[in-house]
């Protein structure tokens, strides 16, 4: 499903079909702790010993009290640190702004959680190949010897 949204140029092919080997998918319902569960016994298997995890919730208002509440129950690193990126819209007004800001403190510390505009993490999800192989500076830490894999949920 990601291939149209890819611009691969010809001689990074390879590189290309290596990033999708360290990819995993797995299916799970948003109000079900055991796919939560079955999540972090996922990443458990391919991860290393120290792992540190990063959760995108590009996901409605409605879920992400259900979504985070798995996630510290069943996803947080062990052994490592874990962050969690919120993109916008981020309630459907004020009262439910504060309210869903409240139950994420209760839950993560303010420095585990960043919150962006869905149109900024939008494109950048979408060409986050480019962006890796694009800039020079990614080459020397963004590679197999230091990321294990990289899970995109939607």
């Amino acid at each position: 499903k990601c291939t149209p949204y890819m611009k691969v140029k010809e001689d990074e092919q390879e590189r290309y079909l290596q990033f999708w080997t360290v990819n995993h998918y797995v299916k799970g319902s948003y109000d079900t702790r055991r796919d939560f569960e079955l999540l972090d016994q996922e990443m458990v298997k391919v991860g290393t010993e120290k792992a540190n995890r990063i959760f995108y919730l590009a996901l409605p208002p409605t879920v992400f009290d259900t979504v985070t509440s798995n996630i510290k129950g069943c996803c947080m690193a062990k052994d490592g640190w874990t962050r969690v990126i919120i993109e916008k819209p981020f309630g459907r007004d004020s009262e439910s702004s504060a309210k869903l800001s409240n139950h994420l403190s209760s839950l993560f510390k303010e420095e585990e959680m960043y919150r962006i505009d869905h149109y900024l993490g939008k494109e950048m999800v979408q060409n986050l190949m480019s962006l890796r192989f694009g800039n020079r500076i990614f080459g020397p830490t963004w590679n197999r010897d230091n990321i294990a894999s990289i899970f995109i949920s939607f």
